[in-house]
């Protein structure tokens, strides 16, 4: 056995290394130099992911078995692990325009959110479940204090401890499962879950090991906010400061899908039928239930809470069918509604001037004041309704489809249902932003990151709505 880590070892870390390091300098640069954190930090973070993103591409697959039995080095790793740094870099230039707003620490948000970013990263690679839960919990405990980050906020302070409350038991749920699986198989690598399920002969094995299966699928339904372990994600969108709001809406949403996909469809692809069936019955309320309380909601942070509420209730789809398609069907969906909603965001990002957020009401009118902001949000909002032709309706047919030709025929006609009652309030959206307003004050786009983040979003949406393949390929 090799026991000694070489250069193509740590190459093929480095990501990691590159997201670590570039979160220890910035909290090196808050405690030195305030002053130089305030100018340099949203720099250094920008530049430290795309090294990262580098890194990712470039880096080249480990066989040591020192590694291997806790961080995966496949396609499937390298694939989610691109597509956090993306969304990193994405929440961080947002982030530039809050903090134009509103005065706090830059250098301690920064190294939070990079602190996060590199959970996600691990969630994506672990190859055991003690990696994926010390990936899970270093993504959770730097959000809870992100959450909570404007302390002066009475909304933020109730949203960070509302948000640790839940997830500590949310964690408690999984923990408790891995244990049980633990105890049911004698392993908690991934690669060994499926052969020791199928070697369980006696009954009360079988149940032990379906006991964790369903306290692990619990605690995952807490963190994507399925119905009905949703109950936390509405308060905490909406007293989170915005660029931590998208970050959740994304970060967090495509996390949790990527360990669902990591256990249940690469590591024990259909092992019981029982399981698939109980994620198409709590795929049914997620899609109802969000996307009725959508259309009530006027802060918009609230309402992209209830909106990635719905969107988790549609990824579910391929978790149900769980067939070779499931998978690609899964991450062109995630990576659709990153676009689309990080999209979103940047034109908010734009308009937000108080701690309560952008409200419905401040869109009145938006396209004589702002028809640039108004434009990327429309696009953004048009996508994340499935609206024909955008990309979004192809991601979403390529759901239907799966669903179809697996015979989930009910869960495919209440998903069509939901689709039309969402695209309702999204065109509602839109028709207030084409409205008369009040006011004729224009409102002009003040910060160039987050500029970045609304224009690569749009163009992106336009090119791989005309061409889909692109973006497939690009993927797989």
């Amino acid at each position: 056995m090799n026991t000694v880590l070489s250069l193509v070892d740590f190459a093929a870390l480095s990501p990691l290394f590159v997201v670590l390091a570039t979160a220890l300098i910035l909290l090196l640069l808050e405690c030195f130099s305030k002053t130089a954190a305030k100018k340099y930090s949203l720099f250094l973070t920008a530049l430290g992911i795309v090294l990262a993103i580098y890194a990712a591409w470039a880096a080249p697959i480990s066989h040591n078995p020192l590694l291997t039995p806790w961080i995966r080095f496949d396609d499937l790793a390298r694939l989610f692990t691109l597509l956090f740094l993306s969304i990193g870099l994405g929440a961080a230039l947002l982030s530039d325009s809050f903090f134009d707003r509103f005065e706090a620490s830059r250098g301690e948000y920064y190294f939070l959110l990079l602190s996060s970013l590199f959970g996600l990263i691990l969630v994506g690679s672990a190859a055991d479940f003690l990696t994926f839960f010390l990936g899970l919990e270093t993504l959770s405990v730097s959000l809870y204090v992100l959450c909570g980050y404007m302390k002066k906020w009475q909304i933020s302070q109730e949203s960070s401890i509302k948000y640790f409350l839940i997830g500590s038991l949310a964690a408690a749920f999984l923990l408790y499962g891995i244990a049980l699986i633990y105890g049911a198989v004698g392993t908690t690598r991934f690669d060994a879950l499926l052969n020791g399920y199928k070697a369980l002969t006696v009954l009360s094995d079988q149940r032990l090991f379906l006991a964790g299966i369903a306290f692990v699928t619990f605690g995952l339904a807490f963190k994507a906010a399925i119905v009905p372990f949703h109950t936390w994600a509405p308060d905490v969108y909406e007293g989170a400061p915005t660029p931590v709001t998208a970050f959740m809406a994304v970060g967090t949403k495509a996390g949790a899908f990527a360990a669902f996909t990591v256990i249940f469809l690469y590591s024990l692809p259909q092992f019981n039928v029982l399981w698939n069936e109980c994620i198409a019955l709590l795929a049914f309320p997620t899609l109802i239930y969000a996307n009725f309380v959508a259309m009530k909601q006027t802060q918009l942070r609230r309402f992209f809470a209830y909106s990635g509420i719905s969107h988790a209730g549609f990824l579910l789809i391929p978790l149900a069918v769980g067939t070779s398609e499931a998978i690609p069907a899964l991450v062109f969906y995630l990576a659709v509604y990153a676009f689309a909603t990080l999209g979103a965001f940047a034109g908010l990002s734009f308009l937000e001037t108080r701690q309560e957020g952008v409200m419905l009401s401040d869109l009145k009118g938006l396209f004589k004041r702002s028809p640039w902001i108004a434009g990327l949000i429309s696009i953004c909002l048009l996508t994340l309704g499935g609206i024909p032709p955008t990309i979004g309706f192809l991601a979403k047919f390529y759901l239907f489809k799966i669903a179809f030709q697996a015979g989930y025929y009910s869960l495919v006609i209440v998903a069509l249902f939901t689709t039309i009652l969402s695209a309702y309030y999204y065109l509602r959206i839109v028709g207030i932003m084409l409205s008369e307003s009040s006011t004729k004050e224009e409102i002009h786009p003040s910060s160039w990151p987050a500029g970045i983040v609304g224009f690569v979003s749009v163009i992106a949406l336009i090119f791989f709505s005309f061409f889909p393949d692109n973006l497939y390929r690009i993927l797989f």
